[in-house]
């Protein structure tokens, strides 16, 4: 079966800690698939859980892995740096559970849950494949707490294959962008001041949408999601990317998984 996008990443349980404490669905997975569902995308999600999964419900289905205990972060908010600490991880995505052929596959790991040889698989099975750094940076102390580290010497050869890879400016510092770039596009996020987009050739800063920020969690998936929306769209990488960044604005006004009703037709800075 062929689908516009098919999505590999795993859910999570985060318990945000900020003024309050709370618990919410989490996981890369989850905030893309609120705006792939709000575009009315065709897609299928490929994340792993464990039977303790509480929200089934709210999200495509995933493989329950018999044992296994679901992704589960802290993330503290209480500083002006966010500090996330992993407290389990779901099993790692084998290439044999990507199955479907699809125009845009989108890696979103948040807890190196994509080696090397799933991410080459997504490669074969996408037409357009994106990626997002931070599930490919990320490592953990004894503590849990999440470090960002340079890629193994496979994975970054495979994520030189991606055609988009986004990074925010922490996951950044661990990345060689001068190599990178020279064989896919970089698409460099920076919160309220937007995005830049950095290809072998040059580079071009999009501006951001006004927001009245309450939860910044997930931002960065929904602007990567927007983008994805954009591209199916056969639009410019400049205007793809703009509606990457109205839908990473729109993510941080609520707390929690943001609900999309809809994503505007076109959009303009």
């Amino acid at each position: 079966m062929h689908r516009e996008v098919v999505v590999a990443g795993n859910y999570s349980h985060d318990t945000l800690v900020g003024d309050e404490e709370r618990s919410e669905l989490g996981g890369s997975a989850a905030y893309v698939s609120a705006v792939l569902r709000a575009a009315q995308v065709d897609f299928a999600v490929v994340a792993n859980v464990g039977a303790d999964f509480r929200y089934a419900g709210k999200v495509p289905p995933a493989r329950v892995v018999p044992g296994a205990r679901t992704t589960s972060f802290l993330d503290d908010y209480r500083t002006d740096e966010r500090i996330a600490i992993l407290r389990s991880a779901a099993p790692p995505l084998r290439p044999e559970d990507l199955r479907e052929t699809c125009t845009v596959g989108m890696a979103v790991a948040v807890a190196a849950e994509i080696p090397a040889a799933t991410l080459i698989r997504m490669r074969e099975l996408s037409r357009v494949l994106l990626a997002d750094a931070q599930g490919f940076v990320r490592a953990f102390d004894p503590d849990g707490r999440v470090l960002h580290c340079a890629p193994a010497p496979d994975l970054l050869a495979a994520l030189e294959r991606v055609d988009y890879l986004k990074a925010g400016r922490a996951e950044a510092e661990a990345l060689d962008l001068s190599r990178l770039r020279r064989s896919c596009t970089i698409l460099l996020t920076d919160g309220p001041r937007g995005c830049t987009i950095l290809t072998a050739t040059g580079e071009q800063h999009v501006a951001a949408f006004p927001a009245h920020e309450v939860d910044p969690t997930g931002a960065g998936d929904c602007f990567l999601a927007g983008f994805a929306v954009g591209l199916l769209r056969s639009w410019p990488i400049e205007r793809a990317a703009l509606l990457g960044n109205w839908c990473g604005a729109r993510a941080v006004e609520s707390p929690g998984l943001p609900v999309f009703s809809a994503l505007p037709a076109d959009v303009s800075d």
